[in-house]
């Protein structure tokens, strides 16, 4: 086994009186033998990559000359592997193994250095010919071919291994700074950047992209980090790094303002809603047929299993479960896109953008209508208890005619009926009025209706009342009496209404 930045493995081989032309022309012949692929080669050097059943990272083979009597022969791992099995030693052990067997196979005719060098450019003339073809010496990959390869950037797997260095390196940022390990404190994920409806809205929407890489403890990070791994594992082939990172942060985006829309007093973190877009993006090239890579059975059990899990863990008791979903519905409506035009990619990311731009905005408007909505219900609230202490100074002026005080002169009681209640009745019309322009719910609307028939009743029967007394007769005592009749029954049905909300 070998480690390394990345892993190889390098052997020194004796040419043992061979020239150039012919230990390249032996190297060829082993390299098809043992089923590498070749790059190129020329008389001074040969480049293979290794080909394997299993669709993981291969390994570059490359055989050159140290000097007039060494042959340099290395395997080095095409994905940047850390750790490579031992494989980069199979490899260069397969080719010393064989060069016996070569050297005996080949007859000394053909190994003769003219022969030897109409025999490579034979070779260069069907490599050649491969290529233009089309010939396809790459493999697709589908699998890991470490558990460090997860985290390693390397062609078709680039900007998932940053993404997840990124979420763990922020992480463990957290754990040294004191927020715990497994179960962090909602204050503690508040303060370095989780969504929070109140903050989020208030100024700080930087809230809706800090979240997707905050994680509610290790548990929730290793869930998103491997289910972050397979799907970059098989879209970043698909699609360009910068369409992967532009829908990831889109998918990201969209989900956390989605949650912001259910879900006003839940704190969200995490990176679930990016991630089940990328997923939503990954069914639709499947169902469409767009994807070249194949998901074999046991890799689409685990993706499964991932989804799962995320789903059980967005039920817990105060976790935010509305993200992934908004984040999975932008992602079929991006893949659908991308596969209708797969051949038109940038058409398609204008049309994906335009149309996350148009759900941010309209999940923007509808969140502020509904905050609008209840911080005018607030406002409503808090206004009404003027209307409250305006209704008792009226009522406590109407009821002075009545009073036990002999003191009370005529002057002084229409004085209480005019200038203080029926002013009063009049300063809550006005009231009632500039509530009622507020954005609130139907049935306050309606109930405001009401309020302004009670007080322009009261202010009617206080308007009789003083035309009574002023005039000493009983001739309004029926207009109210049917006042006051009628407003007994507006006040059950105001009492009602206030019950039933």
């Amino acid at each position: 086994m070998a480690f390394g930045f990345p892993a190889f493995h390098a052997q020194l081989i004796p040419l043992n009186h061979l020239s150039k032309s012919q230990f390249i022309q032996i190297a060829i012949y082993i390299s098809k033998k043992i089923n590498w692929a070749i790059l190129s080669f020329d008389e001074e050097e040969l480049t293979a990559v290794s080909t394997n059943n299993k669709n993981t990272w291969n390994e570059t083979i490359s055989i050159s000359f140290e000097d007039e009597n060494t042959v340099l022969l290395k395997s080095v791992s095409s994905g940047n592997q850390i750790y490579d099995r031992g494989r980069n030693k199979k490899h260069t052990e397969a080719f010393s193994n064989l060069l016996h067997d070569a050297l005996q196979d080949l007859s000394p005719l053909n190994l003769k250095e003219n022969i030897a060098i109409d025999e490579l450019k034979k070779e260069e003339r069907i490599l050649s010919l491969e290529n233009k073809t089309g010939s396809d010496t790459t493999t697709e990959i589908s699998s890991f071919y470490s558990f460090f390869s997860i985290f390693i950037p390397v062609k078709d797997y680039f900007v998932t291994p940053i993404l997840i260095n990124l979420n763990i390196i922020i992480f463990l940022i957290l754990f040294f700074s004191g927020v715990s390990f497994f179960n962090p404190k909602i204050q503690d994920l508040i303060d370095w950047g989780a969504n929070s409806g109140p903050l989020t809205t208030n100024g700080e929407w930087w809230r809706l992209l800090s979240a997707c890489f905050l994680h509610s403890g290790f548990f929730h990070l290793l869930i998103n980090c491997i289910a972050l791994a397979y799907v970059g594992l098989f879209l970043e082939s698909y699609i360009k790094k910068s369409e992967f990172l532009i829908l990831y942060i889109l998918c990201g985006i969209t989900a956390n303002l989605g949650s912001l829309y259910w879900n006003k007093d839940i704190v969200s973190a995490g990176a679930s809603g990016a991630i089940f877009g990328m997923y939503g993006i990954l069914l639709m090239v499947i169902v469409f047929k767009v994807l070249k890579k194949k998901i074999k059975l046991t890799q689409a059990a685990t993706i499964l299993i991932l989804i799962a899990l995320n789903i059980a863990y967005g039920f817990r008791e105060g976790v935010d479960s509305a993200a992934p979903i908004v984040g999975f519905a932008v992602g079929i409506l991006s893949g659908f896109i991308l596969s209708i035009f797969k051949q038109k990619r940038t058409i398609a990311l204008i049309l994906i953008s335009t149309s996350a731009s148009v759900a941010v905005v309209c999940l923007f408007i509808n969140y502020k209508n509904s905050q609008v909505y209840i911080y005018q219900t607030m406002e409503y609230e808090k206004r009404m208890q003027e209307f409250v202490d305006m209704e008792k100074m009226a009522l406590e002026s109407y009821n002075t005619q009545y009073g036990n005080n002999v003191l009370e002169t005529k002057e002084n009681i229409l004085y209480m009926l005019k200038d203080r209640g029926i002013y009063y009745w009049n300063e809550n019309v006005t009231l009632i009025s500039e509530l009622d322009k507020l954005y609130l719910p139907q049935a306050v609307h309606k109930r405001n209706r009401d309020m302004l028939k009670y007080c322009k009743l009261r202010i009617s029967v206080y308007e009789l009342t003083y035309k009574k007394i002023n005039e000493n007769t009983i001739e309004y005592d029926t207009e109210i009496i049917e006042a006051n009749d009628e407003i007994r029954s507006l006040l059950i049905k105001l009492n009602q209404s206030y019950t039933d909300s």
